[in-house]
């Protein structure tokens, strides 16, 4: 059996082959899930992998230091038991929270297979009008947004729930249904409101005209800032994906998609409060 960092080698260096897309095509396609592939393959490259111990971790693994891309294999193959596989997972999910970085990438690598169906499912909630059919704009948000909520899940998920790989799914599908479903108090219960000062919290009438006159109303009497408005003007009414926006204004994507979520959580109070 050859080094995994030999096929993986080989596997970049190689041209499309029957239509998989190699680890430079999925970087250039800059796709969320697509560029943390990308940055598994380069973390796996080289003599000495990313491994976990196998000899000390027991479970009926190999007892040698398992190089990542072969643990998912092995965690993907149908003779893997459940045991097995919530074990490691509970240490992946561990050694994500801990040290960070290269376990980080991991996690999210060995995710892939349940993050992309995750998109497609989720297609048809957030963007019925397109069916399985995204625009571009709208496909690179998505991607983004399940990808930085299933990061936040990693931190968020209890070791000691069972079935942790179904838990990362729910907590990272139920954020992302939030994210776009503004109009639904139910999802939209954020603590983080209370942050903002009470006076922010003002009644707002909807104006006629451009949706433009209602984010520039909510600035005036305070509900969101300058900034806010701006955000949700470009990513909801302009058109520019939020991944995009980060790029030309130097943000983090998850601190953007949490401004913009707290923001539009505003607007929908204020509106609210005046239909009663």
């Amino acid at each position: 059996m050859s080094h995994p960092s030999t096929r993986l080698s080989a596997d970049i260096a190689s041209p499309i082959a029957n239509g998989v897309p190699t680890s430079a095509d999925r970087l250039a396609s800059g796709l969320a899930l697509d560029v943390a592939e990308h940055a598994f393959h380069l973390l796996m490259r080289g003599l000495n992998p990313l491994s976990l111990d196998g000899a000390s971790f027991g479970q009926g693994l190999p007892a040698r230091p398992i190089p990542m891309d072969e643990l998912r294999m092995i965690l993907l193959h149908p003779s893997c038991s459940r045991a097995t596989r919530d074990d490691v997972w509970r240490h992946l999910i561990d050694q994500a929270r801990t040290q960070r970085g290269a376990w980080m990438v991991a996690a999210v690598a060995l995710a892939l297979p349940m993050l992309r169906r995750l998109v497609t499912a989720l297609t048809s909630k957030v963007h019925p009008e397109q069916g399985d059919r995204l625009a571009r704009a709208d496909r690179e948000d998505l991607e983004a947004e399940v990808l930085a909520a299933y990061m936040e899940a990693l931190d968020r998920v209890k070791l000691a729930w069972s079935h942790p790989v179904l838990r990362l799914s729910r907590l990272t599908q139920f954020a992302v249904i939030r994210a776009y479903a503004p109009q639904r108090p139910a999802l939209l219960a954020d603590p983080d409101l209370i942050d903002r000062p009470e006076e922010r919290q003002h009644a707002l009438a909807y104006p006629a005209g451009h949706p433009d006159l209602l984010l520039g109303q909510a600035v005036e009497r305070g509900v969101i800032t300058q900034q806010e408005a701006e955000l949700i003007g470009s990513t909801r009414l302009e058109g520019i994906s939020l991944s995009s926006y980060c790029r030309l204004h130097d943000l983090l994507y998850c601190t953007a998609l949490k401004r913009r979520q707290r923001a539009e959580n505003a607007l929908y109070q204020a509106l609210f409060n005046r239909s009663r």
